[in-house]
């Protein structure tokens, strides 16, 4: 009974011998400027790997925003990584003996950076400012829509004057002009909060309208006839790739013309974007 136990015992080992490893090496990077993160944070969850182990042997590279982990066997992993007052960022990987090496590169930006649209710039990120949230109208069925004027008291703030009896200056401001973008989009949303729910990013021509054809878009006063709509019929996805923690990267080819950029998450709609294509 001991002989079987101690073959059994060798048999075992000489498995554990034979499980096949392989390298895990790649690099951090900030997705606005494509530079290295220098010294990064970066772990193999539930896993012994992770440059912060004091047996960690490639301390070196972090300065390049480089990791490597060798002799990892082969299997479903998750890994992580940070730095302070960067965002974390996580990516899903899979080895297999096969093919028990793989190059990773991670995405991971400063925690500063406010939500909303940005291009990106060898500085940093260029943020796209949102000069038509003040138009926009709430809208069901009909996606997004821009009121043409936003009527603005002009003596907002001011003192009334008791003996006199004044009605309140108002003064129309018209919509903005769309912002003249290329046809091939590349620019990064920052989301307001951290989800686990997929981006949506639509693009959707827009079109002047009457507004009583779209009953559902609250925000029109009862003496506005026309705003401008979201073709919803004509709408085209974009790609939505996600780059680090409440970050993505959103791509495509648009139409020319006038078009309106919608961003939703759970069926609700986060932001829009007024921009013509040239």
């Amino acid at each position: 009974m001991k002989k079987f136990t101690l073959c059994a015992a060798a048999l075992a080992l000489a498995f554990v011998g034979c499980e096949k490893t392989g390298t895990i090496e790649g690099v951090v990077l900030d997705p606005f400027t494509g530079k290295a993160v220098e010294m990064p944070t970066v772990w193999m969850d539930s896993t012994i790997f992770g440059t912060q182990n004091p047996k960690y042997a490639h301390k070196a590279i972090l300065k390049e925003g480089k990791f490597k982990f060798e002799k990892v066997p082969v299997g479903d992993y998750l890994i992580k990584a940070r730095r302070n007052k960067y965002v974390l960022t996580q990516q899903k990987f899979s080895t297999t003996e096969a093919n028990p090496n793989t190059n990773i590169t991670l995405y991971s930006y400063s925690d500063q950076v406010d939500p909303g649209l940005y291009t990106a710039s060898a500085e940093g990120p260029v943020k796209i400012s949102n000069e038509w949230v003040i138009w926009s109208a709430s809208c069901a069925e009909s996606v997004a829509a821009y009121r043409e004027n936003f009527p603005q008291d002009m003596d907002a703030g001011k003192v009334p004057n008791q003996n006199k009896k004044k009605k309140s200056k108002v003064k129309m401001i018209p919509l903005p002009a769309p912002r003249v973008v290329d046809a091939n989009l590349d620019v990064f949303y920052r989301n307001a909060s951290s989800v686990t729910t997929p981006l949506v990013a639509m693009s959707y021509p827009a079109v002047v309208g009457n507004v009583a054809d779209h009953a559902d878009c609250k925000g029109f006063d009862a003496s506005e006839k026309k705003g401008v709509f979201a073709d919803k019929d004509k709408g085209m996805a974009l790609n939505v790739a996600y780059k680090a923690e409440g970050l993505f990267e959103i791509t495509g080819s648009l139409p020319k013309g006038k078009q309106i950029i919608q961003f939703s998450q759970d069926g609700k709609a986060l932001q829009t974007y007024y921009f013509e294509v040239k």
